[in-house]
């Protein structure tokens, strides 16, 4: 498509910024990083201001200015807009997705004036451009020169200026400062965008087997059936050496250190999300996804399919590495677990309810393994067919420890609803790259219906086999998390606890995952 850019594991113990320590490389832990993922994100088309929308926030926490890279992702994984925003020491921006999404509006700096002009920075700037004042500001009732001396002896360093950044209007089309002059996204761009979010919605769909044989379910799942309702997204946040226009799933310039204009090492941000439902009174709130970095990390698990081409390592952007230049490519972001716990309620009395999110990208290929469409070099395909072949291992125990399981295996995993019983496929119930799925989907111990209280334990390749399954099957990278309703006035919005991370330690594999297990 065109594209339109308006818009100790591995023996690192610490990285550091401006003397700041941060946590440990293939640590999941929410710490300034390099690279935020908001994992899911929703907006709902047809129900404009009373519908489900999110709001997502990027902070930077340093004293330095940085440029961050944001990028659009559909539910199956195609890129469709890019944008650069400009964060001064200390700043903040929040974004609403349906600005971007319905009214075409990207965030930028000021009123069209020149930001990197100093006479128009400071106090005695009428244009509401950002300032350079640091941890205090001189539009502070309490500020004197006393207190402009105390700072500077005994607060946080001030913010470093901007006119450092490689973003000046003058040379990249890209910077911010344009946006707003060129207008707002064009609406036959906006109705192209909501075509791509809609299609994992209107594309023909079906389940294939490890055999790619058409797999029939008595009970159509929600793959099957969904067919309207809001679209599921997911936005990456890159700290960026350059405003550009490159896409991370296309551009070598992105990964090519050389020439300085896309991914460097910069533990810096930290990021939010907002859930908002204003039509039913609903919202909660959750971390993004922190993915640290730092300069020369190459990742921590050695891929031996991809040993013939060159060494290949695990890292968060990987699976784009193979259809660019391996010589220049490197991200250095760290990658993401691959075993994920948590609580689910059922409780129809009380009109409680649980629903699974779960976000997934491969390693090897740019596509996760367990979603194709009938065209693989289409971005907006006609079908999708979503691989019931171990996508995943999953166990639902209840509050008396009884216990359901699928299991992988060739043919595609297979679950006994009832112990002894004859066991059933089970259909691949999160193919996409993000999404939401009602747990009852599942098989939870006892019948919803009269309520089920419990817990499930995910595993996902390759923390889910020893290796002697099929070689196609990609090193999966996750997030998952969990939504919960009560009575039909309240919801919570809850991230998993991470069980094990088979990119950081090829051990953590069933059953040694982190479940008490301790090693002499």
């Amino acid at each position: 498509m065109k594209r339109f850019l308006t818009m100790a594991l591995v023996g690192v113990m610490a990285l550091g910024l401006a003397s700041t320590a941060y946590a440990n490389i293939c640590a999941y832990d929410t710490v300034p990083a390099s690279t935020l993922l908001f994992p899911f994100v929703i907006y709902d088309y047809e129900n404009e201001e009373n519908g489900e929308t999110t709001l997502f926030a990027i902070t930077n926490v340093s004293s330095e200015a940085q440029i961050v890279h944001i990028t659009v992702w559909t539910d199956f994984s195609v890129a469709i807009l890019d944008f650069n925003l400009v964060l001064t020491g200390y700043d903040v921006q929040t974004m609403n997705v349906r600005d971007i999404l319905r009214d075409g509006i990207l965030p930028h700096e000021g009123n069209g004036a020149n930001i990197w002009e100093s006479e128009n920075w400071g106090p005695g700037n009428s244009a509401p451009v950002p300032f350079d004042d640091g941890p205090y500001s001189t539009f502070n009732e309490l500020w004197d020169g006393d207190l402009d001396s105390y700072f500077n002896n005994n607060g946080l360093d001030a913010a470093g200026s901007t006119d450092v950044l490689d973003c000046d209007p003058d040379d990249w089309e890209s910077s911010p400062n344009h946006y707003e002059a060129a207008g707002n996204i064009p609406s036959g761009t906006l109705g192209l965008f909501e075509t791509y979010l809609k299609r994992s919605q209107d594309a023909d769909k079906w389940y294939e087997d490890c055999a790619g044989d058409e797999i029939d379910f008595d009970n159509d799942p929600w793959f099957l059936t969904r067919a309207d309702g809001p679209v599921w997204l997911y936005i990456t946040a890159d700290v960026v050496g350059a405003c550009n226009k490159d896409l991370p799933d296309g551009d070598d310039h992105y990964y090519n250190q050389a020439l300085g204009e896309g991914l460097i090492a910069s533990n810096t941000l930290i990021g939010d999300m907002i859930y908002l439902n204003p039509g039913q009174n609903f919202s909660e709130a959750q971390n993004a996804v922190h993915i640290e970095a730092f300069d020369g990390f190459s990742g921590a698990i050695y891929i031996p399919e991809l040993s013939a081409v060159d060494s290949y390592y695990s890292t968060f952007y990987l699976r784009y590495r193979s259809t660019l230049d391996p010589a220049t490519f490197q991200d250095m972001r760290e990658p993401l677990p691959t075993a994920w716990a948590f609580r689910y309620i059922v409780a129809p009395t009380a009109d409680a309810k649980t629903w699974i999110r779960a976000w997934k990208g491969g390693t090897i290929t740019n596509r996760v393994m367990d979603l194709n469409d009938g065209s693989i070099s289409s971005e907006n395909p006609d079908d999708l067919y979503a691989n019931s072949c171990i996508p995943y291992t999953y166990y639902a125990w209840d509050e008396d420890e009884g216990v359901n399981a699928s299991e992988g295996g060739t043919p595609p995993p297979w679950s006994e609803a009832v112990p002894g019983a004859e066991p059933i496929p089970v259909p691949n119930l999160l193919p996409l790259e993000t999404q939401q799925v009602d747990a009852e989907e599942f098989f939870l111990v006892g019948d919803p219906a009269a309520g089920a209280f419990g817990w499930m334990l995910f595993v996902w390749p390759r923390s889910n086999y020893d290796g002697t399954n099929p070689t196609d099957l990609d090193y999966y990278q996750t997030w998952m998390g969990v939504k919960y309703a009560m009575f039909g006035t309240y919801t919570a919005g809850l991230e998993g606890a991470v069980l094990g991370n088979f990119n950081c330690n090829p051990n953590e594999v069933l059953p040694q995952l982190n479940l008490g297990r301790y090693s002499e």
